[in-house]
């Protein structure tokens, strides 16, 4: 399972730093947005190039997906019937633990080296903040789908027949993993228990989710648990996707379950996020 977040450098500056130009020649600013979202833009910036740059994170992030997707195609009797299932379920598990673990575990090390309560006495607005480590966060895992997409195409010619579908279930993965992954950080109470934590939240929700096995496989009462978690559905749809059989039920069901997740953590976390350290140093 991927612990991303475990691997990022969480000790960098939060925003990026003036940098000097080799010909001590000044270049031309470009000018970022007004306002907040000027603001969550250069966050953003500084939080991609910190991961982009990071060798750990990328494998992690980028290439435990593909070897996931390339082992379970390869020990498979039918190659191209299993590519066809785990291309589609591995970008569900890529866009859940690139959000989930990803910002649970970063944003509790960022709490508990007092990089989050710094940010309540500078300019930069909080909501500023969030919005970019997300946005971070969201960006790399679909660049992983991206990738995981390209590899099954090339590798085993499957790809989506309803591309849109497919899009949106990796919207809805990747909007509730975000906002449950903010959620999470509220029950770790230090840096070393982020990933043990995270990953015991995330791991068995994914497994549960269908992304290594079909749901088809399993008890009757463990189908109807799933299809109450957070990602179940939108796999089942990204699932759909590659196969050319979402229905509007299909849709719907994903919406709904992915939407009810994600507003519910927003509203806990609103209530119980923490900028302050839980451990004095």
């Amino acid at each position: 399972m991927m612990t991303v977040g475990s691997v990022h450098d969480d000790t960098a500056p939060l925003m990026t730093p003036p940098t000097t130009p080799a010909d001590g020649q000044a270049r031309p600013h470009r000018p970022d947005p007004p306002g907040a979202l000027g603001s969550a833009v250069r966050q953003l910036r500084w939080d991609w190039l910190q991961q982009m740059r990071n060798p750990s994170a990328i494998f992690f992030t980028l290439a435990l997906p593909v070897l996931f997707l390339l082992a379970f195609a390869i020990t498979s009797p039918d190659t191209e019937a299993a590519a066809g299932y785990y291309v589609p379920t591995m970008m569900g598990l890529a866009a859940a633990s690139g959000t989930l673990t990803n910002l649970a575990v970063t944003l509790t090390y960022l709490r508990e080296y007092g990089q989050l309560k710094r940010i309540l006495v500078t300019p930069l607005p909080r909501s500023s903040f969030l919005a970019g480590r997300i946005a971070a966060a969201g960006i790399v895992s679909l660049l992983t789908c991206a990738v995981l997409g390209v590899v099954g195409a090339a590798a085993y010619d499957v790809m989506p027949e309803q591309l849109w579908a497919l899009l949106l279930a990796l919207v809805v993965i990747v909007t509730a993993g975000s906002a449950v992954g903010v959620l999470t950080t509220t029950i770790i109470r230090s840096e070393t228990a982020a990933a043990p934590v995270a990953n015991a939240i995330g791991l068995p929700v994914m497994l549960a989710s269908g992304v290594f096995f079909p749901l088809s496989n399993a008890p009757d009462w463990f189908t109807r648990v799933a299809e109450l978690l957070p990602f179940t559905r939108s796999v089942e749809l990204a699932v759909a996707s590659y196969e050319g059989t979402v229905t509007g039920e299909l849709v719907q069901q994903a919406l709904l379950t992915g939407g009810l997740w994600t507003l519910g953590a927003i509203v806990l976390a609103v209530r119980f996020f923490s900028w302050a350290p839980r451990k004095r140093r």
